[in-house]
């Protein structure tokens, strides 16, 4: 079956890259032609592309942009990365009007995983990633993991997404808030795992060349009290503190322009993992390392469903200036056999909707 992928894969973020590499690549092992489509909208190239300016404008004054080599050289990986592991559409496509041109010829379309369908993000309102310029009948339509993000209503857009996600054959999500809002569309949908679950990385991941057992920081902005709980933590564990793709400077080191690949390769090899991403925490688990969660309020209700449906929600301190250092709660076992079932069966459900849907079955067995 050949297949096309629509999803946010030019970004200057690993979670987003490395969930459409891990669907592209279960896709490609089920025997599938897969590609993505290589769809670029000018607003998010606008938005990424501030991060390259050696100089910053505010409104009263200029100021320089200490970070613009090391996301250079992030953006020069990720673009390797995007180029050899993955198959992009001989077309590429920076709008919506030229996307409606695209005379594909793919048995079946897939948006997600990722925040495709969040309307309060910078990039607005996309029927494209409704699938909307995907008129053929016999084409199969279908979303995997999309999700609204923090999206609550869809207030003045409601009659609009409900003939949209109404045009769909098979619709799963990868939260509950998304669910409903799904359901008051008038559809049913199923609730599986993000990607990144579903693929195995170790054909991939270039371990990193530092010889001390590190805490890892995968985050931005910490606050004062966080910034503390990583030293506390650090102390006790007798690590050093390092952060990658983002400077933190709390961190003995910062590795901004780290690869793909690179990023695994220091999750793999951490002792402990500070983040204050979705992805940094579903890389926390797949890696089996003990970990804490800053959630910020925006991206607080999916790392809260997601943890709370493996039984770890106690990793999170959605509150930074309550957290507590919690020494038997932080360094006990979380992955007992029960985390291991409940991940097992949750992976085992996600693949079961994605083979299925693809076969066009109309019913899916969870």
């Amino acid at each position: 079956m050949k297949i096309g992928i629509l999803t946010y894969h030019h970004t200057l973020n690993y979670g987003a890259t490395l969930q459409a590499y891990a669907l592209y690549k279960t896709l490609g092992q089920q025997g599938h032609d897969v590609e993505m489509i290589d769809y670029r909208p000018r607003v998010a190239i606008k938005f990424y592309s501030k991060q390259f300016y050696p100089i910053w404008r505010s409104k009263y004054r200029f100021s320089f942009n200490p970070y613009f080599i090391g996301n250079l050289i992030k953006f020069w990986k990720m673009r390797k990365f995007l180029s050899s592991k993955m198959t992009l559409s001989s077309n590429r496509f920076s709008s919506r009007k030229e996307l409606k041109t695209f005379n594909h010829q793919y048995d079946a379309v897939i948006c997600g995983s990722d925040e495709l369908w969040n309307i309060n993000s910078f990039r607005g309102f996309d029927p494209s990633f409704f699938l909307d310029f995907v008129t053929n009948q016999n084409t199969l339509k279908l979303s995997y993991a999309a999700s609204f993000g923090n999206t609550e209503s869809l207030m003045e857009l409601k009659n609009d997404i409900y003939k949209l996600i109404n045009d769909f054959d098979v619709i799963s999500v990868r939260d509950s808030n998304s669910l409903r809002l799904v359901s008051e569309c008038d559809r049913q949908a199923l609730k599986v795992l993000d990607p990144t679950f579903l693929a195995k990385y170790n054909d991939i991941i270039v371990t990193p060349s530092i010889k001390q057992k590190y805490l890892l920081i995968y985050g931005t902005e910490l606050s004062v009290k966080q910034e503390n709980f990583v030293k506390s933590v650090a102390t006790v564990k007798n690590l050093i503190p390092i952060s990658i793709g983002y400077y933190n400077k709390v961190a003995h080191y910062n590795f901004i322009g780290v690869s793909p690949e690179e990023w695994l390769g220091y999750f793999a090899q951490a002792e402990y993992v500070v983040t204050s991403f979705y992805h940094g925490t579903i890389f926390s688990l797949i890696f089996r390392k003990p970990f804490t969660v800053f959630a910020k309020t925006y991206k607080a209700h999916k790392v809260q469903d997601l943890l709370s449906n493996l039984g770890l929600e106690k990793r999170i301190f959605t509150d930074s200036e309550n957290a507590e250092f919690r020494k038997e709660d932080l360094f006990s076992n979380i992955y007992s056999d029960t985390f291991n079932d409940k991940l097992q069966k949750a992976i085992a459900v996600s693949k079961n909707y994605l083979f299925q849907a693809l076969s066009n079955q109309s019913s899916l067995s969870v």
